[in-house]
Order: structure tokens, then C-alpha cells, then sequence
């Protein structure tokens, strides 16, 4: 209780039966805290009503904290053996736009913006994504991705549908006899508008094709709305 007359809380100066002693209902209003006063006179329904009025405003505001912190996932995961990738012949222009996109399967699309048969991703909101891409790729005959008297390389990217345009990519250079490739890459907040494409490409240029057939490869590609 506090007194309006000579403003204390807990030990007010007045009689008890001051009729300027008042309640301190407290409401928030997102911005300030306000007192209801409740002078003693007031009748019980009076009480009742500035509580079921301080309920109501605690529950809206409530409500309003709920949605700010209510969070819908925009998440994509694609995992499954890499698609078929043949040897192409090194050259000075980009190929990217030449390159079969690689096809996954879906684990998680929140969106239902991934197409596994074309293997591309259309963004459904502008905003902000976490991109990333992981690949294992094995030749387990001869001598594995190493070509004799050739330096090859194998890139692998997230790209767009259509066009040479890299969002991140990684290389792998087979300079000996090595059984597995393995490439990855990730970029955070990257901006995306409505519509973008994207999808994950390999260029191989090493001399050996892969097939596609060895058990425990992997090839798996992640977009995460922030």
C-alpha cells in the first residue's frame, strides 16, 4: 500500500483509516510501468475489475512475447551417394554451366523448395542463409583419383540453377595415389533474394570418371534461413 499523502509505502504517517492510501497494481505497457490506484473506499468490484483489466493486459503482452520468440525453421539437408561425374577436359573457361546438378536425396525440406529431380533449391523468402555442401567421392581401383604424369582436380560448388555463379566451392588436387576426395565448403548470412536458385555441381578434371557406385560416399547440401 502507499499513501498519497505523504507517499510511503510501509509505514505511512497517516491513520490507518487514511482515505488517501491507495494499492500499487502495477501494468506494463511495453514502454512504461504504470500504478492502478485503488483508493480504500473502492468497492470489491471495483478491485476485481482493475485486476481482470491487469490480466488481460498481461496476457496480450504475453501473447506479443510468444510471437517475437515463436520460431518457424526454414531449414534444407540433402544427403545420399554422389551422382555419376565423368572427366572433363581441362580448360581456361568456367564450366560450371556444363555440369549436371548433383540430385539428393531429401532428409528435412521445412520449405518444400528443393526439387530431387532436378537437384535445385528455389529460395522461397528473401533473407539471410547459411550454405553449405559436403562430398566424399572414392576410386577404389588402380590408383585411385591419381593419374600418372597429370596434375587433375576436382571442384565442387553451390552454384546457381543456371549461369556460372559460385554462392561457395572447394577443390581437391589428386597429386598422388589417394583412394578418396573430399570437399566442402560453407559461407554464413549469406543474402538471398526470392527465387535464386541454387545447387550443388562437380567439375572433374582428373582423367578418371566416377561412377557413383562406392558405398560410404556421401554427397549432402544444407541451406538454413538465419
Amino acid at each position: 500500500m502507499s499513501c498519497t499523502t505523504c507517499g510511503s509505502k510501509k509505514n505511512c504517517h497517516c491513520s490507518d483509516n487514511c482515505p488517501n492510501k491507495a494499492s500499487d497494481i502495477t501494468t506494463y505497457d511495453c514502454n512504461t510501468l504504470s500504478s492502478i490506484t485503488v483508493p480504500c473506499g473502492s468497492s470489491l468490484c471495483d478491485v476485481l475489475g482493475l485486476l481482470e483489466l491487469y490480466i488481460t493486459n498481461t496476457a496480450s503482452e504475453v501473447s506479443v512475447i510468444n510471437d517475437y520468440l515463436s520460431i518457424t525453421t526454414h531449414d534444407l539437408l540433402t544427403s545420399g551417394l554422389p551422382s555419376l561425374f565423368t572427366t572433363t577436359a581441362p580448360a581456361l573457361g568456367i564450366l560450371w554451366d556444363s555440369q549436371v546438378a548433383q540430385n539428393q536425396a531429401i532428409v528435412h525440406d521445412d520449405d518444400n523448395a528443393y526439387n530431387p529431380i532436378s537437384g535445385i533449391w528455389t529460395c522461397p523468402t528473401t533473407g539471410r542463409y547459411d550454405l553449405a555442401f559436403d562430398v566424399k567421392a572414392s576410386i577404389t581401383t588402380g590408383d585411385g583419383w591419381y593419374t600418372s604424369g597429370s596434375a587433375g582436380m576436382i571442384q565442387a560448388a553451390l552454384v546457381t540453377g543456371t549461369g556460372e555463379d559460385v554462392y561457395v566451392g572447394n577443390t581437391y588436387s589428386s597429386v598422388n595415389i589417394q583412394q578418396s576426395a573430399y570437399l566442402s565448403g560453407a559461407i554464413g548470412g549469406y543474402q538471398l533474394t526470392a527465387g535464386d536458385t541454387i545447387c550443388l555441381k562437380i567439375i572433374n578434371t582428373t582423367g578418371t570418371s566416377y561412377l557413383g557406385t562406392t558405398p560410404g560416399d556421401f554427397c549432402r547440401m544444407s541451406i538454413r534461413k538465419v
